[in-house]
């Protein structure tokens, strides 16, 4: 059985580290103003892998898959909040979020590395 629970922290840890050296970067490129824009979207990247976190939990308490509709609308209704945010500010804001959300997708294409 996987534990989820150390798995969920190493990618926390990973996603908050590629956020803060994306920050680091943004900041050198686009300016200081710009470099929070990775920094919301790996908070976002974050919050999102919690709530999936927390969905699946719930799915394998009921032994059931019905119920994942609100937490899948959930996480992109956030996300789209996220890049709204991100829109409004700049455009490098706006590429900054996205690169911090891809985090999640990038620290779940490795994850396999680190099961027992």
């Amino acid at each position: 059985m996987i534990k989820v629970k150390r798995l969920t922290k190493k990618m926390t840890a990973v996603i908050t580290i590629l956020g803060l050296v994306e920050a680091f970067i943004f900041s050198l490129i686009f300016g200081f103003e710009k470099g929070w824009g990775p920094i919301l979207g790996s908070t976002g990247a974050i919050a999102n892998l919690f709530s999936l976190k927390r969905d699946i939990e719930r799915m394998v308490a009921r032994k059931t898959t019905k119920g994942w509709v609100l937490g899948y609308l959930g996480r992109y209704t956030f996300n789209a909040a996220l890049f709204l945010i991100g829109g409004l500010v700049s455009l490098e804001t706006l590429i900054g979020v996205f690169v911090g959300l891809m985090n999640l997708k990038i620290v779940s294409f490795v994850a396999w590395r680190w099961l027992d």
